[in-house]
């Protein structure tokens, strides 16, 4: 929720300062003058046997055509042309929204000038024919003032293309992806006068990101982070309700497991008075703690089964305090023996079982091994030589620990039944 609420307040700074940005900014300029002439040349019409003479003054501030405009071709013309590409390949205008001309014009009968924007489509043009490119023109009164702008979008495909190319309904608009030269010529004007057009500049302007396309950015953006503040919000649900689900099911097993002689402990300590070991209800405690918050144990864990061996002769020969003293002797040196982290429980009698986590079977037989080494060195009273059985086995995660513990239970009867004073694995 944090990370959704961050991006939230970004978006809320970012969408007006963009907004902003794009109205009053963003504003991307191409400037065609002799600073940056692309390559210019002029043209008339002598090459359809016309009489038409152009020619072309070229200084640091300006490109200057001169034409003699004279009849013989039915439409007669001199024409500036800005080459911008070649091959076929030319400029994508199609971000572009102005046009800015900073140009004079002066003849002695009408004001007409034709911009042509010639693009290059592989569907209709042929590199070796160059009137094959769309042609996408307009006709506009040169005004008095020098500079003026027009819109990009009153150019329109000239019809004798269209006708020329057969171009269906369809495919007749203008087309501004691939403009290979910017044209500049005469217009509509009567033949037998002298006409100069001066080109200082054009300056084609349009925004960087388009306020459609930054709109639908936007739009795009603010439906992701509603998603997305979606799915995390149904992720922390999902997850809410399985740990839940988890500890119930965690209760579940845990009071299985311990069911036996449960309501019998249920108001006695942890600690069995007289070894200072658990008793099964800090066994209780213990087993809860241990479970990882899932509802499983975190790792394997080793539980061992264990009882003395003849412990009835003890009590039956040297007395029940004799016993007594033997079972806390024997407990100091289990928890002499064993890590911190691993906990004994007096099961019953002279049972105990001891809980080893993150312990696997083989290192809990070489531990349990030195501990039979250790009964026998152990001083006892009477002198006794006292040694114990063990049953060990393997605790999984996710597995019940009661089937545990009857397991291990099972490989301690095992070991008394193979002779006593051993280990067996379950």
């Amino acid at each position: 929720m944090t990370i959704v609420q961050s991006l939230v307040g970004l978006l809320l700074v970012l969408t007006p300062t963009l907004l902003v940005w794009q109205h009053v900014g963003m504003t991307r300029v191409l400037e065609i003058s002799p600073r940056h002439p692309y390559g210019v040349t002029v043209t008339d019409d002598r090459n359809e046997n016309g009489k038409s003479v152009a020619s072309l003054v070229p200084a640091s501030d300006a490109l200057t055509m001169h034409c003699d405009l004279r009849a013989g071709y039915a439409w007669p013309f001199c024409k500036l042309q800005f080459h911008l590409g070649q091959g076929g390949k030319g400029m994508d205008f199609s971000q572009f929204d102005s046009i800015t001309f900073d140009m004079r014009y002066s003849g002695e009968s009408g004001r007409k000038i034709r911009l042509h924007m010639t693009n290059f489509e592989p569907e209709f043009s042929t590199v070796s024919d160059w009137n094959s490119q769309r042609y996408n023109s307009v006709e506009f009164d040169a005004p008095a003032q020098t500079t003026y702008t027009i819109p990009v979008n009153v150019l329109r495909t000239a019809d004798w293309w269209i006708t020329a190319h057969d171009v269906p309904l369809e495919k007749t608009y203008s087309r501004l992806d691939n403009v290979t030269a910017i044209e500049i010529s005469t217009g509509s004007v009567p033949p037998g006068q002298a006409i100069t057009i001066e080109v200082r500049s054009i300056q084609f302007r349009g925004k960087w990101i388009s306020n459609t396309r930054l709109l639908t950015w936007l739009v795009g953006a603010w439906i992701g982070c509603g998603l997305l503040g979606l799915s995390l919000s149904l992720l922390h649900v999902r997850s809410s309700l399985s740990a839940t689900n988890a500890r119930l099911e965690l209760l579940a097993a845990v009071n299985k497991a311990l069911e036996l002689e449960a309501r019998d402990l249920a108001n006695q300590a942890h600690t069995d008075p007289l070894t200072g070991a658990l008793n099964r209800q800090g066994l209780r405690e213990v087993l809860m703690k241990r479970l990882h918050v899932g509802g499983h144990v975190d790792q394997e864990m080793a539980v061992v089964f264990m009882d003395l061996d003849h412990f009835k002769r003890i009590n039956d020969q040297y007395g029940h305090d004799a016993g007594d003293e033997v079972l806390r002797r024997f407990a100091t040196a289990i928890r002499d023996a064993v890590r911190a982290s691993d906990k004994l429980v007096r099961w019953g009698g002279e049972e105990f079982l001891l809980l080893c986590p993150e312990t696997d079977v083989p290192q809990a037989v070489s531990m349990l091994e030195k501990l039979r080494a250790a009964l026998a060195s152990q001083d006892w009273p009477h002198g006794l030589r006292v040694t114990s059985s063990f049953g060990v086995t393997s605790l999984k995660p996710e597995e019940d620990i009661g089937a545990a513990i009857k397991r291990a239970d099972g490989a301690l009867y095992l070991a008394k039944a193979n002779g006593r004073d051993r280990v067996e694995i379950a």
